[in-house]
């Protein structure tokens, strides 16, 4: 419907315009009073009643479409009233291309274009013309302001367009990189962030001299809060961990939701001591949410905290540290953070562990 609304105002435009193209050339070259009639009709009444067609079709936007082939075929007829008066013509043919081409491409261009060499043929048979293609000054000053005006009018139509679906495709690329619940980054695109991440840092290891982290967080007992109190509260209390992050901490930190109850941050250029003292910061904060608006139910965080070293071969091994001390965190009693290093070692857990 938008669609219909928007070449209603072209055409709109474009018709009460090119009305005096064609009138011109009926002036030079006298025609009978149907054909001005005709005329009238097409420049002022057909905009209205393709609006009011396409609208009341099952498919407005095929409905206009079709309209558009009629506009073509209207444009091949006037060629032939006019008895192929060059420029009207040629103005009108232009402007016809130019709204099948914007609205449909070449495929709509193709039908409008064979259109209007029907409706010509036609015409000339009709109205028996005869080919005088010679336009007088006045004919031309009065295609001046179609070939001025309708131009803008396009250029100004297909600019708002473009606006507004860049606008759109801001969105879904926004869309596409947030979790749906917690809104923090999804698993896919936070990951590609820390590929990024990780690439910088292979690249110029020293020239920095503060360091990159990758923390990784589990909520304690969550499937625990699910079993008991139901999903509605176990989103929750996701919501509300995903709102602790952000709250505590930096704006350049990357915070992404990895999967299930777990998440995953990048502290970037932050001194080792920072990092430590920002990771434990979170830990103690969700031991202490327990009531409030934003509780945790009573789940709490294992954590693990890596430092990019130069020794990792890809991104995925940073990971896979961080997933070790985390769940030595967890084997350690839970609530707690664990600092990776070469000769951490995991502990047995119960088969419960969750």
């Amino acid at each position: 419907m938008r669609f219909v609304k928007r070449i209603y105002l072209l055409r709109t435009i474009g018709l009460g315009v090119g009305f005096f193209c064609v009138a011109a050339a009926f002036v030079q070259q006298p025609v009978a009073w149907p054909l001005w009639a005709l005329l009238v009709f097409h420049g002022y009444l057909w905009p209205q009643v393709a609006r009011a067609w396409a609208l009341a079709s099952r498919i407005p936007y095929r409905a206009e479409r079709r309209n558009l082939v009629i506009d073509a075929a209207f444009g091949g007829f006037w060629i032939a009233a006019m008895q192929g008066n060059l420029v009207p013509s040629a103005v009108i043919l232009s402007m016809l291309s130019m709204d099948n081409i914007a609205a449909g491409g070449l495929r709509l261009f193709m039908r409008g274009l064979y259109a209007s060499i029907a409706a010509c043929a036609l015409g000339w048979w009709l109205l028996d013309a005869h080919w005088s293609p010679q336009s007088d000054l006045p004919t031309i000053l009065a295609c001046l302001p179609m070939m001025a005006l309708y131009p803008l009018a396009l250029g100004k139509s297909t600019y708002e367009m473009s606006k507004k679906l860049a606008e759109r495709s801001r969105q879904f690329e926004v869309v596409s990189q947030m979790d749906g619940l917690t809104h923090l980054f999804n698993r896919r695109y936070w990951e590609s962030l820390l590929i990024e991440e990780f690439s910088q840092r292979r690249k110029a290891p020293g020239a920095q001299q503060k360091e990159s982290f990758l923390l990784l967080l589990d909520l304690d007992h969550f499937k625990r809060i699910n079993d008991t109190h139901g999903h509605l509260v176990g989103d929750e209390v996701l919501r509300n961990f995903a709102q602790l992050l952000r709250i505590h901490l930096r704006k350049e930190d990357l915070i992404g939701r990895y999967g299930g109850e777990e998440f995953v941050v990048i502290l970037r250029n932050i001194a080792h001591a920072d990092a430590l003292h920002l990771s434990q910061r979170l830990v103690e904060r969700a031991r202490a949410s327990q009531d409030g608006v934003n509780k945790l139910y009573g789940c709490t965080v294992s954590a693990g905290l890596v430092p990019f070293t130069s020794d990792m071969e890809a991104h995925f091994v940073w990971l896979q540290r961080a997933d070790h001390a985390m769940y030595c965190a967890k084997a350690n009693g839970r609530d707690r953070l664990v600092v990776w290093e070469a000769t951490l070692v995991r502990n047995a857990e119960p088969a419960t562990v969750c």
